[in-house]
């Protein structure tokens, strides 16, 4: 699925007001990523600190730092759970995220509490369009400003 020329691949979940992609994993743990609109919002990423492997995460509640240009920003997650693993490659080389956001970029995957129940608020693919393009109309994006550092796959 493309919105305004940003990728969003059809076999994720997706949580619109996090800029954050979900992937529901075999073990029934979740793993969580920057989408392309959430790189294009803090352009190049410098560095990633995420909490420690077993904390416990509370919805909208930080499961790391993002460093980009001229700030840093906390990771809220989504949804409650505990912190089973972090990307250990972002912390070497945090511009995978930005290089590979739905892939080797992923940031950290959780035990989440009462998935089930949740689940449905992620939209699967296409039906998370409406959402994912209300969230950049609410928020001015503009893909043709020249200080977006958009990942726009042909």
């Amino acid at each position: 699925m493309n919105v305004q020329g940003l990728e969003f691949p059809d076999t994720l979940r997706y949580a619109p007001e996090h800029s954050l992609w979900l992937r529901e994993e075999a073990d029934g743990s979740v793993t969580l990523g920057l989408t392309a609109y959430g790189c294009a919002l803090y352009g190049q990423i410098f560095a990633f600190t995420p909490k420690r492997v077993g904390a416990r995460i509370e919805r909208d509640r930080s499961f790391g730092v993002v460093e980009f240009a001229k700030a840093a920003s906390s990771a809220r997650c989504p949804l409650s759970g505990t912190l089973l693993a972090v990307n250990e490659a972002l912390l070497k080389r945090p511009g995978l995220i930005n290089q590979d956001c739905y892939g080797e970029g992923w940031m950290v995957r959780l035990q989440p509490e009462m998935w089930a129940a949740v689940r449905d608020a992620f939209p699967l693919g296409e039906a998370a369009q409406p959402a994912i393009a209300e969230r950049m109309r609410l928020d001015n994006f503009d893909p043709a400003n020249a200080h977006v550092q958009a990942l726009q796959w042909k």
